[in-house]
């Protein structure tokens, strides 16, 4: 079993992406940690034959069924039943607009041989830019989403980002979660979803996961800020574009994501 592996979620509209991301990861993946992909079913033979070739590819099928089928919920699903592969004890999630931009190795993920770092943050970075282009900063994301699933963990104290991607995960504790916390409610993870669901529109794995460490702490919390710089909002990367380098912004991150709901708009790439 592998202490450590990258894992890439993906579909066909993603394609050109995550290729782009894969090609990232093969000239900067300086400690060789193992890359697996997980594409839609219906998807699954129209992934480049070098993926096969290259790295160990899964179709979505194989890791856990469900019966959430929009987009978005249905890729956080499949993102968070990865331990059900039995092939890694910790996995960093990787979203097909991500992209690598310096060398990285296993210690940029993990403390030692068990203990990852988990991304914790206040994200005040991301909080001030909400409100320089005209978002409300107490109704970003993560906190709509905090504020919907902390309560079924009873966890109080900051509003902890447990973002933005890449995440660095543990199987024992999405395990954990599952066969204990979910068992115990008589729900399955669907279930748990659709109950946060009506509350608001706001599921996200991300938080389920940091809440559930927290109130567990069945690993150590170490606390990291972004891995990657993140362009959330295209007034965001109007305005920043311009200020530094990708060599500078290497000194500071892995890489860069530019949100792939406006950035398809854009029918480019800013970078390679």
């Amino acid at each position: 079993m592998h202490k450590l592996i990258l894992f890439i979620k993906t579909y066909e509209p993603d394609f050109e992406r995550v290729y782009k991301l894969l090609d990232s990861i093969d000239k900067f993946n300086k400690d060789n940690i193992p890359v697996f992909i997980s594409v839609n079913d219906e998807h699954f033979d129209r992934l480049k034959l070098d993926c096969f070739e290259k790295y160990k590819v899964y179709k979505d099928s194989e890791i856990t069924k469900t019966t959430i089928t929009e987009g978005w919920r249905y890729q956080q699903i499949i993102k968070s039943n990865v331990y059900k592969l039995n092939i890694c004890e910790n996995y960093v999630s990787l979203d097909s607009d991500s992209i690598f931009i310096k060398d990285f190795y296993f210690s940029d993920f993990m403390y030692d041989d068990k203990t990852p770092y988990t991304v914790m943050q206040e994200s005040k970075d991301l909080l001030e830019m909400s409100e320089r282009v005209g978002i409300d900063s107490d109704t970003v994301f993560f906190k709509r989403a905090l504020r919907d699933t902390r309560p079924f963990f009873g966890n109080t104290g900051k509003e902890w980002d447990f973002g933005p991607s890449p995440y660095i995960w543990n199987c024992t504790v999405w395990q954990h979660f599952n066969d204990v916390f979910l068992k115990d409610l008589n729900l399955t993870f669907d279930d748990f979803f659709a109950k946060i669901d009506q509350k608001s529109y706001s599921p996200s794995e991300y938080a389920i996961y940091g809440e559930y460490l927290l109130k567990t702490r069945l690993i150590d919390i170490l606390p990291i800020g972004s891995l990657f710089k993140v362009y959330h909002y295209e007034k965001q990367f109007a305005i920043e574009e311009k200020q530094l380098t990708i060599k500078q912004l290497s000194k500071i991150y892995l890489g860069i994501i530019y949100q792939s709901n406006w950035q398809k708009k854009k029918k480019k790439w800013f970078l390679f």
